[in-house]
């Protein structure tokens, strides 16, 4: 069969969508993406790629200017903005899914244009969630709602497309979740690491020479200014016995201040490898971030830095492998509670445990399979 993938642009939406590609791949099956913003991501991962909207700068359909990143505007505003986002991207995925005679299409849950050209063409959609930010079952619907006029372009009735949501989140955290984030028809997938190629340094395959904490934005933040958040968390670092790991992302390395000498930067690295070697993550609440984390079985410290960001510090200090911080307090408390409490990483144990028992996206080919 053919399987296309459409998702919203930016890593943490591409990323988590990348295994499964590759196993549907090994098993014999066709995978092309027709993809906005970080293509050259997509074809790195080995997986072929049509940019469907070239030259075009996303930050001026987010708009970040103009949104106020304290307040939580729910569902809503979640759907209005991702509805315009994928708004730019229906025209050309529906084109590229009915010239490459697409069979399956799968896609991240707040990339629209995926369901709408599912029925366009009259073939299934498989949404893959990570996080509670965008797990929402509602949303579906306010993105129908939002592109109804991409819909009446395109002759499609705004109605969903036959399919299913894989989940990757573990039982025990989505247990945890409110009703309205939960849809008890989710099929549960495996949740496994990737965060693109690369060379690894020397340094990450050495057993470190003191406790290691890894320190990350994600892909988004960097390359807006908010690395200058974590200018405190780095001048306290230098009085905590451990090394400390930040990731650039893109971002402007002036904007943390000195370095103390157990502090370094790297721009990029795969998040799962370097995790391996860490005893603990404080991060920005990413869901694909956590995801990581969860897999790979290292405590956390949360400091969401938008309101989404908190649907996901909430979980994960509820099951017990996360603390949560503010970036401007974030300092030697939580760093000892990484580092020494047991209670975190027996839960992040736990549930490291939990996420490998969950069928595998290779163990899944068949199922997507059956629905075409």
């Amino acid at each position: 069969m053919r399987v296309l993938f459409v998702n919203s642009p930016g890593l943490g939406h591409i990323f988590p969508s990348v295994p499964l590609a590759h196993a549907l791949t090994a098993a014999g099956h066709d995978v092309l993406y027709a993809q906005g913003g970080d293509v050259d991501a997509v074809a790195a991962a080995g997986v072929n790629v049509v940019d469907v909207t070239p030259g075009l700068d996303y930050a001026t359909v987010f708009r970040p200017e103009e949104i106020d990143f304290s307040v939580d505007g729910g569902d809503e505003f979640v759907a209005a903005l991702f509805a315009r986002v994928s708004g730019v991207t229906v025209d050309r995925v529906v084109e590229v899914a009915r010239g490459w005679s697409t069979d399956l299409i799968v896609h991240s849950p707040l990339q629209g244009a995926g369901p709408l050209a599912a029925g366009a063409l009259g073939v299934p959609a498989v949404s893959v969630v990570t996080g509670p930010a965008d797990s929402a079952p509602r949303i579906d619907g306010l993105l129908r709602d939002h592109m109804k006029e991409h819909y009446l372009r395109h002759g499609v009735t705004p109605a969903p497309a036959t399919g299913f949501r894989l989940n990757s989140m573990p039982p025990s955290l989505l247990k945890l979740l409110p009703e309205r984030v939960r849809a008890d028809d989710d099929v549960p997938v495996r949740y496994v690491p990737f965060n693109g190629n690369g060379e690894l340094p020397g340094w990450l395959l050495e057993p470190p020479r003191r406790p290691r904490i890894a320190v990350t934005l994600g892909s988004i933040a960097g390359l807006w200014g908010g690395l200058a958040v974590l200018a405190p968390l780095v001048t306290a670092a230098a009085d905590t016995d451990a090394e400390f790991v930040v990731t650039l992302g893109g971002g402007d390395p002036s904007l943390l201040g000195e370095l103390p000498p157990n502090v370094w930067t790297v721009d990029w690295l795969p998040l799962g490898p370097l995790l391996r070697t860490c005893r603990g993550l404080i991060h920005h609440g990413g869901s694909g971030t956590s995801a990581v984390a969860m897999a790979v079985g290292v405590p956390q410290c949360v400091m969401p830095l938008s309101p989404d960001q908190k649907d996901n510090e909430r979980a994960v200090i509820e099951r017990g492998i996360a603390i949560g911080g503010a970036a401007e307090t974030v300092g030697t408390a939580e760093f000892r509670a990484l580092l020494d409490d047991e209670g975190l990483r027996t839960a992040a144990a736990e549930v490291r445990d939990e996420t490998a028992a969950m069928p595998s996206p290779a163990a899944l080919v068949g199922r997507l399979a059956s629905l075409v």
